[in-house]
């Protein structure tokens, strides 16, 4: 019996996993996918933009799946796409962008005895913030050393003059890597899945290589730590629409810089034209797309992620934001959009 392909998508926070989840899935050549998305937030933001493309999907959030599942744990979310008559032919995994690839996929080992074939990994990054993301944190480096396939994403966002120091930048962190250029995650998915280009042997060789690396180090006074856990997440709901003049003025003069990473769903009520504002902040780029909110009531879901902030202090901002006239035409935006 031919083994079920597994892909798992790595990056880092902002890279555009979801996107490109979301471009499997709806040129999904036929498959039947089945989905794990891997929030760090405890609002599984990234699993409500996915929800459209699929029913068939298990959400993993407030944690990264690298150590707050089990081999055992992952073992029985798998089960539920792997059992007699189940149409499910390929797996995809979202891990959490602060997710370590190591253990990630040491805990994979439960798949092949389920009759799961590791196919491979694929490592998205941020042309935009890569080369600050590899000087300062070790995890964004670690996610591509263990992948597979590479997709500078993004790379609309930089000059050309960035875009060869990025593929430098690759050359010397995994040099022959196979790397390919993306905006918005398209990319044709007969190049990244279905390759079995997965490689137990040598994914154990850099295991062992790097945890060497961390003897090096001196970690053996504190022990080693996930970078996650130097990370600060929170998140704020509320059916009460926003105002969206006060919102914008929330992130560009209330926000500090060292939230990094933000996304959710926006309600701005009528001054929307009651639409759903989908956000996206990563570092200091914010963007908002438009789509319809469909059964799903208003209401504005936001995840923080952020080193040394003050959560009590910015939620208190946010609320501030909440709209005082939420029927009054004053400040009503032009039509957005949709799509």
């Amino acid at each position: 019996m031919k083994r079920i392909p597994l892909t798992v998508l790595t990056g880092y926070l902002g890279s555009g996993k979801t996107t490109l989840l979301n471009h499997i899935l709806t040129n999904n050549q036929g498959l039947k996918i089945g989905v794990v998305v891997n929030d760090f937030g405890s609002v599984n933001i990234d699993a409500k933009l996915v929800a459209k493309k699929t029913d068939s999907m298990l959400e993993l959030s407030n944690g990264c799946m690298c150590c707050s599942m089990d081999e055992m744990g992952l073992e029985e979310a798998l089960g539920q796409f792997i059992y007699p008559d189940s149409p499910i032919n390929y797996i995809v995994i979202e891990a959490s962008g602060l997710a370590e690839p190591s253990e990630l996929l040491g805990s994979l080992s439960a798949a092949k005895r389920m009759g799961i074939r590791l196919d491979g990994i694929v490592g998205v990054i941020d042309a935009e913030n890569i080369e600050k993301n590899a000087a300062e944190h070790q995890t964004a480096i670690d996610q591509i050393e263990y992948s597979d396939f590479l997709l500078i994403n993004k790379v609309d966002l930089v000059t050309p003059e960035k875009l060869r120091d990025i593929h430098l930048l690759i050359d010397t962190i995994k040099p022959k890597s196979r790397v390919f250029e993306t905006i918005n995650g398209a990319i044709d998915l007969r190049l990244i899945l279905d390759q079995e280009v997965f490689d137990e042997a040598a994914f154990e060789s850099l295991k062992e290589h790097k945890s060497h690396e961390h003897e090096g180090h001196d970690h053996a006074d504190e022990g080693h730590t996930h970078e996650h856990h130097h990370f600060q997440k929170f998140s704020f709901e509320t059916d009460k629409p926003l105002d969206p003049i006060a919102f914008q003025a929330f992130v560009n003069e209330k926000l500090p810089l060292a939230v990094y990473r933000s996304k959710g769903f926006l309600n701005f009520g009528k001054k929307a034209h009651n639409l759903q504002g989908i956000f996206q902040l990563v570092g200091s780029r914010m963007t908002i797309t438009w789509d319809k909110w469909g059964e799903t009531p208003p209401k504005t879901e936001l995840v923080f992620i952020g080193q040394d902030v003050e959560p009590d202090l910015i939620l208190k901002e946010i609320e501030n934001c909440i709209d005082s006239a939420p029927d009054s035409i004053e400040g009503i935006m032009p039509l957005p959009k949709v799509g």
